[in-house]
């Protein structure tokens, strides 16, 4: 936090820093939330982090605006979508 405003500033903390990952389940610096994603952040980094310094601002200047995009705005499949496809990947599975 900047001490004059109280606001929250850009820059990330450094690797000393942890916090619980509510997807693993243990303690986690803001490097590996960066590039958990095949390079790019996990999708729950705005979630996480926000409440420790302005993590949206930070990704917006280091992501491209199509990354951004790719991992924080995308809809997601609803729940049945992604069964439907778990069973029918299951099927050839069994097939084979």
């Amino acid at each position: 936090m900047n001490e004059k405003t109280d606001a929250l500033t850009p820059e990330p903390p450094k690797d000393d820093f942890a916090i619980r990952c509510p997807r693993l389940g243990h303690q986690i610096s803001f490097t590996y939330c960066r590039s958990e994603n095949s390079g790019l952040p996990c999708f729950k980094t705005l979630d996480c982090w926000y409440s420790y310094f302005d993590v949206h601002t930070h990704l917006k200047e280091k992501l491209s605006e199509e990354d951004f995009k790719k991992v924080f705005l995308k809809q997601a499949k609803p729940k049945v979508f992604s069964l439907i496809d778990l069973i029918e990947q299951a099927k050839k599975n069994q097939g084979e």
